[in-house]
């Protein structure tokens, strides 16, 4: 059964920052709160390993090829932030290609 999916995101600012989903089976009500599946864990994360901090923001699209799925998103290149982390200008924007299997 198709689904329809939502990202959602948790209200911080620092390496914390994620992206959650939510998904609705494609023929149910979108208004319906219970109708709605939030994923256990999130979809995408800090990666340490990296050097990638508070993914979020994030938008999809289709590549150029019409066929291979891309996550566009913003990110850090580190995690000390000096004072408030929403004037920091320093988010980079990253895409990766990804797969819902």
């Amino acid at each position: 059964m198709a689904k329809s999916l939502s990202p959602i995101q948790p209200a911080l600012t620092d390496e914390n920052y994620c992206m959650g989903l939510l998904s609705i089976d494609e023929n149910a009500d979108l208004l319906d709160a219970t109708q709605w599946h939030k994923a256990s864990k999130p979809v995408m994360t800090s990666c340490y390993e990296h050097g990638v901090y508070g993914a979020g923001h994030n938008s999809f699209t289709l590549a150029e090829d019409g066929e291979t799925d891309l996550l566009v998103y913003h990110a850090r290149t580190y995690t000390e932030i000096e004072g408030d982390p929403l004037w920091d200008p320093n988010r980079h924007t990253y895409v990766k290609a990804f797969t819902l299997e």
